[in-house]
């Protein structure tokens, strides 16, 4: 059984663009800054992946999925690993 929940991205962008705030876990996001939500819902949504990839028997998937969000092995969040950001490109300026 599939996670109703889950929608696989195209790409990171996507997964920002397309992002479904009801899919938010921590209740206190809305507190929280831009850069710090977009990192929770990155990490958020590559979990939820994980879990419908080994729940569909696609071990091969979740690595992969597991291999996009740690490095060497470990959380980023939990190495005081510093993420970039760059100006939004999506945005129509006048």
């Amino acid at each position: 059984m599939t996670n109703s929940y889950f929608k696989m991205n195209d790409s990171t962008l996507d997964l920002f663009c397309n992002h479904d705030p009801e899919i938010v876990v921590d209740t206190f996001s809305d507190v929280l800054d831009d850069r710090q939500h977009m990192i929770e819902t990155m990490r958020d949504t590559y979990w939820n992946a994980m879990g419908t990839c080994a729940d569909d028997s696609r071990p091969d998937d979740a690595v992969s999925i597991y291999e996009e969000w740690c490095l060497d092995g470990k959380d980023p969040e939990d190495i005081n690993f510093e993420f970039t950001f760059i100006e939004d490109l999506t945005r129509e300026e006048d």
